[in-house]
């Protein structure tokens, strides 16, 4: 099979809906909103400076995360994180990366070990990764990449509205444990670990490794 180009990296300039939307969101893990506050797109446009529709995206965007519930003609309902929810989140994100890289393990062992490798050297040595948002990015791209040599085009859209969905809890952990979302624990080799244990074309240890790199979220 020819070899597969890593589609998910990311363009280092985000849209404008984008960086709004990653505004919005710290403004309610740093609870700079009340749990059951409504947020208004006219105040939030005077907040940024900008139109209706980059904040209009932005918020449709965090609906689907599950972070807001829009009211027709009230505005936006912030909903409260349960760890309920990270439970869920963590479990399907299990089911859907293993039953990936089982599916897409004879490609990755053929083909495809050296542009994970690379992956992960660019990720542990050239950023210096002290920020949740740019760890967080970092860590969503070599998940999706390992579980795109499967090919199977649904199961990557579930697994990615699955990732973004555990954004919100995943920053309201770290904001919870240190009070800051810069210089976090990060660990550099959990991902190293994966792509060795593939290399060494032991599946079943991959696969463990990548558990607990996905429970450890």
């Amino acid at each position: 099979m020819a070899e597969n180009k890593n589609v998910f990296s990311k363009s280092k300039k985000q849209l404008l809906s984008e960086k709004i939307h990653d505004e919005i969101l710290e403004m309610i893990i740093k609870n700079a909103t009340d749990e059951d506050m409504v947020l208004n797109e006219g105040r939030l446009m005077e907040v940024f400076q900008v139109s209706k529709a980059p904040v209009r995206e932005a918020l449709i965007k965090l609906c689907a995360e599950g972070v807001l519930q829009s009211v027709p003609r009230y505005g936006y309902l912030v909903i409260k994180s349960q760890e309920k929810d990270r439970q869920e989140v963590v479990r399907m994100r299990i089911l859907l990366e293993k039953e990936a890289l089982k599916e897409g393990y004879e490609d990755i062992v053929q083909y495809h070990l050296p542009e994970l490798m690379r992956q992960v050297d660019g990720m542990n040595g050239a950023k210096k990764l002290d920020d949740v948002w740019m760890i967080w990015e970092d860590n969503c791209e070599f998940h999706l990449q390992l579980a795109s040599y499967s090919n199977n085009r649904l199961l990557l859209r579930y697994l990615q509205e699955t990732i973004d969905r555990q954004k919100r809890i995943y920053a309201q952990q770290m904001w919870e444990l240190q009070k800051t979302l810069k210089t976090i624990f990060h660990d550099p080799n959990s991902h190293r670990r994966i792509v060795q244990e593939l290399s060494n074309h032991n599946l079943e240890l991959a696969l463990k490794y990548l558990e607990q790199d996905i429970s450890s979220k």
